[in-house]
């Protein structure tokens, strides 16, 4: 099969496991409720997460792995936090050198979100090469191995009822500073555009 795109939806579109409408309809939801192509398909009920995953595995574009008996290595856990992981949806498996070159393989759902692997590589200075795992597994990996000093991000819910309980009112100046310091984080894949308008209760 020639691959024109690395993007998941033409990748299945071209398979024809879905039409130009579903696709477009999974684009413009992920437009306006963020995440994943791959998540804005399944959640329309437009394809299993099972057929996506074994798309990518047998075109053989990117290798499959299980992470049921996974134990990560400390290091990995201080390049990647576990809330860091929850909140993307991703687990570092292997981190490797190519001479001076740091080479870090995530399993993650969709292994064709340049953006997700742009910002990976941002956070976590190595190459960042895409491995396909099951969300659901992931997520439970990450559980298994967080450290009990990182707690996971819990629902947005629970994220504004946390914001919520510490509101502090700010003098101008250290509300400036305090803009500074969100955008700084913004700049660092450490937290969404969503994430500081719930700071900023808008």
């Amino acid at each position: 099969m020639e691959i024109k795109s690395n993007m998941l939806g033409d990748l299945l579109l071209e398979a024809g496991l879905i039409d130009q409408f579903q696709l477009d309809s999974a684009l413009s939801y992920q437009r306006n409720l963020g995440g994943q192509l791959g998540a804005a398909l399944i959640k329309l009920g437009y394809l299993p997460e099972e057929t996506i995953l074994e798309f990518l595995e047998t075109q053989q574009l990117y290798s499959r792995v299980s992470l049921d008996e996974l134990t990560l290595d400390p290091l990995l856990l201080e390049l990647l936090p576990a809330p860091r992981m929850q909140q993307l949806k991703v687990i570092p498996l292997e981190l490797r050198y190519q001479g001076k070159e740091k080479i870090l393989r995530v399993a993650m759902v969709d292994p064709t979100d340049l953006r997700l692997i742009e910002n990976l590589q941002f956070i976590t200075g190595c190459r960042v090469l895409p491995i396909v795992a099951a969300e659901e597994d992931i997520l439970r990996a990450i559980a298994i191995n967080k450290p009990d000093d990182q707690n996971l991000v819990g629902s947005d819910e629970e994220l504004e009822d946390f914001l919520g309980g510490h509101v502090v009112d700010l003098t101008p100046e250290l509300e400036v500073r305090f803009e500074r310091l969100l955008q700084v984080f913004k700049e660092k894949g450490m937290l969404s555009q969503a994430d500081i308008e719930r700071i900023n209760g808008v």
